[in-house]
């Protein structure tokens, strides 16, 4: 276990009964999952303590919590601040040529680099790959945004706006609070006493610890 998901292991919880929700839902859950570790605290004064580790995903949380109907909401207070990148230098390129570059140490990914970028005369964003010099193959067309995707973690940051023309671009990375979970009533489904997740696209079980 790494440090967020033993420090929930270890958490106690309360022995008193609630006969009305939301308190009643108040508890410890643990997930028992194969390649999942983790918990989720529901307290008695409405804050949340989450931890999860999935695969090379690792990320845990606090904040409120509340009831909707047959719907636990956790949002996320304080509000991490999100990772983001920064753009650094934009050199001149012939048109239609895009390079994108990270300065050290970069994300920590030695793959290529994936972007989701906004082209001039297409309505939805379409996906490009830079290499390992950088270079992005853009079939010609009029990149007029890109915003770098980080593996596990997805897109992180807003979209970088570009100038018509070609670009040399430098982006720095700013961790920021990578590994925190930004939850805006995050909902979790209350089913036979179990609370179910969506996240990183696969169901989360959180199955409550009896005292």
């Amino acid at each position: 276990m790494r440090r967020g998901v033993l420090g929930l292991a270890l958490l106690t919880v309360a022995t008193a009964a609630w006969a009305e929700p939301p308190a009643k839902l108040a508890g410890l859950y643990e997930i028992r999952q194969m390649e999942m570790g983790g918990g989720l605290e529901l307290r008695p004064d409405g804050r949340f303590r989450y931890a999860l580790e999935y695969g090379a995903a690792s990320e845990e949380g606090e904040g409120d919590w509340t009831v909707e109907g047959s719907t636990v909401l956790l949002t996320s207070n304080p509000k991490p601040q999100t990772p983001n990148f920064v753009l650094v230098k934009d050199e001149p390129a012939p048109d239609g040529q895009l390079s994108v570059t990270l300065e050290p140490p970069g994300f920590g990914w030695t793959g290529r680099m994936d972007l989701v970028a906004t082209v001039a005369g297409q309505d939805r964003p379409v996906g490009l790959e830079a290499s390992s010099d950088g270079d992005v193959d853009t079939g010609g067309a009029t990149v007029t945004s890109i915003r770098p995707v980080v593996p596990i973690y997805g897109f992180l940051g807003d979209p970088i706006p570009l100038k018509p023309g070609g670009h040399r671009l430098v982006l720095r990375f700013t961790p920021n609070d990578l590994g925190k979970a930004v939850f805006d009533r995050e909902p979790l489904a209350i089913e036979d006493g179990k609370l179910l997740m969506r996240r990183y696209e696969t169901v989360i079980t959180f199955r409550r610890v009896e005292p």
